[in-house]
């Protein structure tokens, strides 16, 4: 009966550690830093609400804007091209090259004296590495939440990404990782800019998204 015994916890101790090797290694397969899919979000403004989705595969990016007004609906895709620093504008059947030196920065946007605050990690169902930063001046406040789970060095596209609030903050701080989340409020406590996380679909992406 001992030997039963003995037999029965050897063999429950296996199957506790195999399931737990298991889910170790599904949350690892689906967080790692090789992240390949479509990152939906919804960036708010106090003039303005759009939808926005990312393409992402390997060292590529490519980012998609859609909204909806009296003429219906419109939608933009965007290829940052480090190559020739430019961004590739994709309407409909129309592509514009637009260098980088056409793209500003928010009017006043200014990180002289800027105080970076690590807020520590936050609970995220898509991904596993993901911390909350504030980034404070005597003009706004922006509060990030970044994840390092997908290979995405912001600081490679600095000069593409000269109008979001929240990614030049993110830029400015020397910090690494993907934007999930962010509010900007300016001194008096008013919105800037909002993004919210909506959707995260890993998937293959087709080459065209980049072209």
């Amino acid at each position: 009966m001992k030997n039963i015994t003995l037999l029965l916890a050897i063999f429950l101790s296996y199957c506790n550690f195999v399931s737990s090797q298991s889910l170790a290694k599904t949350a690892e397969n689906t967080t790692s830093s090789d992240f390949e899919g479509i990152i939906e979000m919804v960036q708010t403004t106090p003039f303005v609400e759009y939808n926005m989705k990312w393409y992402i595969k390997d060292n590529k990016l490519a980012y998609e804007i859609s909204f909806n007004n009296a003429r219906g609906k419109y939608e933009i895709r965007f290829v940052p091209h480090k190559s020739t620093n430019s961004v590739l504008m994709v309407t409909g059947d129309s592509k514009i090259e637009i260098p980088s030196s056409e793209i500003n920065s928010p009017e006043g946007f200014s990180l002289e004296g800027a105080k970076l605050k690590n807020n520590g990690k936050v609970k995220n169902a898509d991904f596993r590495k993901v911390n909350n930063w504030q980034i404070s001046t005597s003009k706004f406040i922006s509060v990030l939440e970044v994840t390092t789970d997908v290979d995405i060095n912001f600081s490679e596209y600095k000069e593409f990404f000269k109008g979001d609030h929240g990614i030049c903050a993110l830029v400015e701080s020397g910090k690494p990782g993907f934007l999930l989340n962010s509010t900007t409020l300016d001194s008096e406590g008013n919105l800037i800019t909002k993004t919210t996380l909506k959707k995260v679909t890993r998937t293959k992406v087709s080459d065209s998204f980049f072209k």
